[in-house]
């Protein structure tokens, strides 16, 4: 069994991804298009949703490499809503179907990672309450989420560099949030 045939089954499933949902996909579609047995399917990948965990895997830790400093946040977030809107097709086939979910499950654990690391960065040497930071990182983290995934289910319409442009004003806010979390909690002591 050599490496290509676990790349024919992941283009394979791109490819019926780009036309069907993701929930009328079956790995009897796939192993069809590979021209391959169910075996030889199920010798690298337990069923379908562990090829689409792995679709998210490669395009999120690809584009979304350590954000905590300085603007590098801003580059996977535009890698992220850039390659989404490439992709445009696969996602309207996820989200026309009932495993969404995974999508935003996996966003909003990329987009926890990227937060936290940006954010815990910004408040180092600062007196900030660590449950303060973590519902602040919580409350960007469901603004973003939920806009991205709103965005996703509209079917795109704005072109990424409006939402990435609404993305830079909304995180222009941290820092100022930040240092109000600082003096609260100063004035608590």
């Amino acid at each position: 069994m050599s490496t290509t045939t676990k790349e024919d089954i992941f283009k394979a499933f791109i490819e019926i991804l780009k036309t069907k949902p993701f929930d009328k996909i079956t790995v009897r579609d796939i192993v069809e298009e590979c021209d391959i047995n169910r075996n030889t399917f199920y010798y690298y990948y337990s069923d379908i949703y562990e090829l689409l965990e792995e679709i998210f895997k490669m395009e999120f830790v690809e584009i979304v490499p350590k954000h905590s400093s300085g603007f590098r946040w801003l580059v996977g977030f535009s890698r992220m809503i850039e390659s989404s809107y490439s992709n445009k097709k696969i996602i309207n086939n996820i989200c026309a179907s009932k495993s969404f979910e995974y999508l935003e499950n996996y966003m909003f654990k990329s987009c926890r990672n990227i937060l936290s690391d940006y954010m815990h960065d910004m408040a180092e040497g600062r007196n900030i309450d660590e449950a303060q930071l973590e519902f602040t990182i919580s409350f960007y983290q469901y603004a973003i989420i939920g806009t991205l995934s709103e965005w996703y289910r509209t079917g795109m319409p704005e072109p990424p560099e409006q939402i990435l442009k609404q993305f830079i004003t909304v995180f222009e806010g941290i820092a100022p949030a930040l240092e109000r979390a600082e003096k609260n909690g100063s004035a608590n002591k």
